[in-house]
């Protein structure tokens, strides 16, 4: 693979995990943009591949980020029952 085929990989895996972070944590692209503090329309035309843009800088902002952007899920990650308090505690005291 050459190294123009290995960015154009690179690019469209990147795109992926993009959609799937939106998707599993049930963001919203205006929720990503403002943490990572560009525009909702850059953030779109990275992710559906649009000519013209450097999605490099996206990427690194969005890596840099990435903890503040999914504490702004709409949904958890884990699914886990209720449990009781006491519960809770002891599992934090074990950590």
């Amino acid at each position: 693979m050459n190294s123009t085929d290995a960015t154009a990989t690179a690019i469209q895996q990147n795109r992926n995990r993009l959609e799937i972070l939106v998707s599993v944590f049930d963001l919203s692209l205006e929720d990503v943009s403002r943490v990572i503090g560009l525009s909702r329309s850059l953030l779109s035309r990275v992710l559906h591949g649009h000519d013209g843009i450097n999605p490099e800088p996206v990427y690194a902002k969005l890596e840099k980020h990435l903890p503040e952007i999914i504490a702004k899920r709409g949904r958890a990650f884990f699914q886990v029952e209720a449990m009781p308090l006491e519960t809770v505690g002891e599992l934090k005291k074990a950590s």
